[in-house]
Order: structure tokens, then C-alpha cells, then sequence
């Protein structure tokens, strides 16, 4: 029986991205070791995924240059994601992929989906089956607002309503809203080189 996302994934490979399927977060540790040169100025976007692989304190141990705001301190946040901006690498994950490959983002400081669309030249998605949706973009939206959106907006201490319902109610969410921009990442940008690392162990949200 072929796989349910296996559309998903030749619909990734067919837009120009790279797609590497790996079983475990060490896996993709390993892989992101390997593959971004020691010395490099890496950027990360806040992805609970990246951050379960562990890969950043390694990077760091390989002499790249981390930019991540997990941790820093309130006034240091603009300059870090200014420099993630500028990076040779970019970390991220999706939200959500729909059934024929496209990767999914709702943000709301929109610092992420600015470095994918115009940022680093090369970027890493980690992406975990989970995040699979059987539908196109409403579809996944729906994935989002509904698992994404309420975890981790409890995760950074929002009161919007996804964080105290468990409900997206965008006509009563206003300071904090986690959810400015929604894109779809279709195919890969012209002059871009994307990777998704399509894990099967769940992480992130």
C-alpha cells in the first residue's frame, strides 16, 4: 500500500526541493552536522522541531556561528533575527504540508517566513510526518489553528484565545495574535536551494 503522504513528498520533489527521509531525531542531527560546512553562520527560526533534534548545540561545537532566540534576552531578540536574516543557513519547520507538498507557515512576528521567502540562501525544513494533512490549504490552516496555534502560544505565555480555549477566535484575538501572515510554500524560489527532512518521529506541534 503506498504510503498516504507519498503524494505529498513527489509533489515536494517535483517543485524543486530537495526531500531527505529520515526515521529519528538523531537522524537529522547527524544529517544537519554533516551537511552545513563548520564555520557557517546558521539562523533558526522558533521551531520546537529543530530545537527536539538538538542540532544547535552541535552546530555550535562544529564552530558555526547559531543565531536563535531560544533563551536570549528581551532587548536582544530584533538583532538576533535581523542576523538569522542574513545568514548562510536557515533552520526551520512547517505547520503544516498539504497532500501535494506544499509547506504550510502561520506567524505572527513573521521574522520566519521572511528569512524563507527572502533570506538565506540555502534553507533545512525538519518535518515531521504528523504535520501531514490529507487536503490542500484550508485544510491545512485548520491543522494549525486547531494543534499549532493553541500549543504554542501557551509555550510563549500568550492569553490569546487558542492559548485559554483551545479555540482560534480571530475576532477576539487582537494583542499577541500569533497568526499575521499565512503563506504557502509551493516550490522552492528561484536561486534557493530548500531541503525538507521528512522525519517519522513526531516533533514540535
Amino acid at each position: 500500500m503506498e504510503r498516504q503522504w507519498q503524494t505529498a513528498l513527489d509533489g515536494m520533489r517535483k517543485h524543486g526541493f530537495e526531500v531527505v527521509e529520515l526515521e529519528t531525531a538523531e537522524q537529522v542531527k547527524e544529517y544537519l552536522v554533516q551537511a552545513i560546512p563548520a564555520g557557517s553562520s546558521v539562523g533558526v527560526g522558533g521551531s520546537v522541531s529543530v530545537r527536539d533534534t538538538d542540532v544547535l548545540p552541535a552546530l555550535a561545537e562544529n564552530g558555526c556561528q547559531v543565531y536563535s532566540t531560544w533563551g536570549a534576552k528581551k532587548e536582544d531578540v530584533p538583532q538576533i533575527r535581523e542576523n538569522s536574516r542574513k545568514a548562510t543557513v536557515y533552520l526551520s519547520s512547517a505547520n503544516a504540508v498539504t497532500k501535494n507538498g506544499s509547506l504550510v507557515f502561520i506567524d505572527g512576528n513573521c521574522n520566519r517566513v521572511g528569512a524563507i521567502l527572502d533570506g538565506p540562501k540555502t534553507v533545512y525544513f525538519v518535518v515531521s510526518h504528523s504535520k501531514w494533512v490529507d487536503g490542500g490549504i484550508n485544510t491545512a490552516v485548520a491543522r494549525i489553528k486547531q494543534t499549532a496555534c493553541p500549543l504554542n502560544a501557551r509555550r510563549i505565555g500568550l492569553q490569546t484565545p487558542c492559548a485559554t480555549t483551545g479555540f482560534c477566535k480571530p475576532d477576539e484575538c487582537e494583542e499577541g495574535c500569533m497568526c499575521s501572515a499565512t503563506v504557502s510554500l509551493d516550490r522552492v524560489p528561484r536561486g534557493r536551494m530548500m531541503t525538507v527532512l521528512w522525519v517519522e518521529e513526531t516533533l514540535g506541534y
